[in-house]
């Protein structure tokens, strides 16, 4: 997956954007012609539209059935399969270096904040990188989910714990794991 670096914005762009039923619910995913953009999982349809109007409020939304294809990408990736979806989304370099190693935690994996603090050299910003990891743009693709607090609770999800918990269940994930000791 390769990220294009474009203003999360988009004011005066068209993005094109598609729903489908999954078992997360409505999941929607917002694109440009250079990439994903922009991806939740909600309850309704009428959320999904109320996601994308607060996403990207100057953009000019555009339903497509063509981003089926990121749908059925992010599905099968969900259940462990390596695909290649490009992206097309920007954030402080901070955040890219954060969610750059929530890419690297493997799936079936979960690690602490403060280990995805170490995983990147900053040890001390747990509460940055918490914060970086609740404004991800692609929280099905950049995996925020594997992400738990210390004393193994959830913490908090964008998309909700109920959804957090069935992500976490579906690739049998169970302990924060040793990887940022590597």
């Amino acid at each position: 997956m390769t990220m294009s670096g474009r203003d999360a914005r988009r004011y005066g762009e068209t993005i094109s954007y598609s729903v489908a039923d999954t078992y997360l619910g409505k999941v929607v995913v917002a694109y440009t012609d250079n990439g994903l953009c922009g991806v939740t999982a909600t309850d309704s349809e009428d959320n999904a539209m109320e996601y994308l109007r607060n996403e990207f409020p100057g953009a000019k939304l555009s339903e497509s059935e063509a981003g089926r294809k990121y749908i059925e990408r992010i599905l099968a990736y969900l259940q462990g399969s390596r695909v290649d979806i490009p992206l097309d989304f920007a954030g402080t370099e901070f955040q890219l270096q954060v969610w750059n190693a929530l890419r690297d935690i493997p799936f079936g994996t979960t690690v602490t904040y403060s280990q995805l603090a170490s995983m990147i050299g900053k040890p001390n910003a747990v509460r940055a990188v918490a914060n970086a990891c609740a404004s991800n743009p692609l929280p099905l693709i950049i995996p925020c989910h594997r992400v738990v607090r210390k004393n193994g609770e959830l913490g908090g999800y964008g998309m909700g714990i109920g959804r957090k918990k069935i992500l976490l269940e579906r690739e049998g994930s169970a302990k924060p794991s040793e990887i940022a000791h590597k």
